[in-house]
């Protein structure tokens, strides 16, 4: 009996000991703070649209607890999303990010001090050309007075960077308009619609890679790419920070025979620092690997890449985020 007693008490000292570890090993299982991540993207027709499609569909394949979805945005109002918590991850254009998390501009009154950086350059410049069709009598940005056209998005950096060349050249938004121009806002497919349906005469689009909404119109009733003269791209590079003088590629849409000027902006990744370290370092790790996937549905993202991911930096990045680059050895 006493035996008995003895071995009883030996293996409830056993169990208890073991607790502890059984506890903590429990507990050890990583589960997502939350249950739903919003990404900011552009709208149709763009390469951030795919590209937020497509991680939303993989990020709930990894991670079975969290559900994901896109929110239509732009380069400029995508950075006050993540500061206002209405998204969690966005993509972005230099320098709005910065300009966010400084506050004092037009754009952000206020400092966003919650922006944070998954990464600071995706590869590709993002420029901008102007297009008209085929036979259109425009030649130049100089021919545009009393015309019909689309800057681009409302909330987007490129419209932002046309509205900035055509003042740069001598006509602002307000001074467009009392020459009898008019002046909409649309999606890269509405647009590029308009433009076959001949309800615009001009369309401004982001070109560093051809948009299949707007090559559809090419092979449908031909269009032309229009660059910008050389002074007027060198003057809008001193009006906006963060620019980099970039240039439309030869061969766009197959009509443009050489290199055009432009500025261009460096494209950007960006996440709400109250995310945990954890979310963020798997997120990051998750866009890293499956990057390939995101080349193949978003052409203007083809040059992202995890060595590039930490150039150009002007805000902090999230710490989930330079974990991961300093377990890939990018950061030091």
């Amino acid at each position: 009996m006493r035996r008995m007693l003895v071995l009883a008490l030996i293996l409830v000292l056993v169990a208890v000991s073991t607790l502890p570890a059984v506890a903590q090993q429990a507990g050890s299982q990583w589960k997502p703070e939350v249950k739903f991540i919003k990404i900011g993207v552009s709208s149709a027709g763009g390469d951030w649209f795919r590209a937020g499609a497509k991680f939303s569909t993989i990020i709930p394949t990894v991670f079975p607890e969290v559900a994901a979805s896109t929110v239509i945005g732009g380069g400029v109002v995508n950075v006050t999303r993540i500061g206002k918590g209405e998204t969690q991850i966005g993509f972005a254009l230099t320098p709005y990010p910065e300009q966010g998390y400084k506050g004092e501009t037009k754009n952000y009154p206020a400092p966003l001090k919650n922006v944070r950086l998954i990464a600071s350059n995706l590869g590709r410049h993002v420029v901008v050309a102007m297009v008209v069709l085929k036979d259109s009598p425009i030649k130049s940005i100089n021919d545009l007075k009393g015309k019909r056209i689309v800057p681009g998005d409302r909330g987007w950096g490129t419209t932002e960077l046309v509205e900035a060349l055509l003042a740069t050249n001598g006509t602002s938004v307000d001074k467009f308009k009392a020459d009898g121009g008019t002046i909409s806002y649309t999606s890269i497919t509405d647009r590029s619609k308009a433009l076959q349906d001949k309800n615009v005469d001009a369309i401004f689009i982001p070109a560093q890679v051809n948009f299949p909404d707007l090559m559809a119109v090419q092979q449908a009733a031909g269009i032309r790419v229009i660059g910008f003269p050389n002074d007027v791209v060198e003057k809008t590079l001193a009006t906006m920070p963060g620019l980099v003088k970039s240039k439309v590629p030869k061969g766009l849409y197959g009509v443009v025979d050489q290199d055009l000027a432009s500025p261009g902006f460096l494209q950007q990744l960006i996440v709400d620092a109250g995310l945990s370290d954890e979310l963020v370092y798997r997120i990051t790790k998750l866009w890293w690997e499956r990057i390939k996937e995101i080349h193949e549905i978003a052409p203007g993202l083809d040059q992202a890449n995890v060595k590039l991911a930490m150039e150009n930096a002007t805000i902090p990045f999230h710490p989930g985020a330079l974990r991961y680059y300093k377990e890939v050895g990018v950061a030091r």
